[in-house]
């Protein structure tokens, strides 16, 4: 098992453990109809809201694509093994808990949520390291912003009233799967 692999399986190992520990909270808080301990986000959303964030995800994946298919950049993309989208799936539990979840609090709106969403998308996208020196970095540090702005809508928005993180893990999903997928499809997993 190379480096790569483990670090793969041991992300997606500990955001699997993570959901379930969420899980947990947001079962037991349907069950008795408790106040939002641990976890933030454990609250139910309607299907439409997990709907809609993952068409959207989906349709910024295409949007992104085609963009670096506009740009001639297609050929710079990083290539990663099949396993690396254990570790995305990993992430999109990981990194939702942490943006949209334990520092984005549910009662936050107006002036002090728009900064938010603002700081905390720059932010997402810059740990993401992106090579801002190149056409290729520069257009998928601008996806990624614009993805942590969509996601954070997930949750702050009329459709998810009760702040649920569950639009927001289905949406990061999607979108990491998407991206696979696009990679897939071009020739950029390394199966050997």
């Amino acid at each position: 098992m190379t480096t790569h692999t483990l670090e793969a399986l041991l992300y997606f190992l500990l955001g699997l453990g993570l959901l379930g520990a969420w899980t947990y909270e947001y079962l037991k808080r349907r069950r008795t109809n408790g106040p939002e301990s641990f976890w933030p986000g454990t609250s139910s959303a309607p299907w439409q809201a997990s709907l809609l964030i993952a068409a959207v995800m989906i349709l910024i994946t295409i949007a992104e694509t085609a963009v670096e298919h506009r740009f001639g950049v297609t050929s710079q993309q990083s290539i990663i093994a099949p396993t690396f989208l254990l570790a995305m799936l990993g992430a999109s539990v990981i990194e939702e808990a942490v943006f949209r979840g334990f520092t984005a609090p549910s009662y936050f709106g107006g002036r002090k949520l728009l900064a938010l969403i603002l700081i905390g998308s720059l932010v997402f996208s810059a740990i993401h390291g992106f090579d801002l020196q190149s056409t290729q970095g520069r257009i998928s540090a601008i996806f990624s912003f614009l993805t942590s702005i969509w996601l954070y809508l997930a949750r702050f928005n009329p459709l998810n009233p009760e702040r649920s993180l569950i639009p927001c893990f289905t949406g990061h999903a999607v979108r990491n799967l998407a991206v696979f997928g696009v990679k897939w499809a071009q020739g950029f997993i390394n199966w050997s």
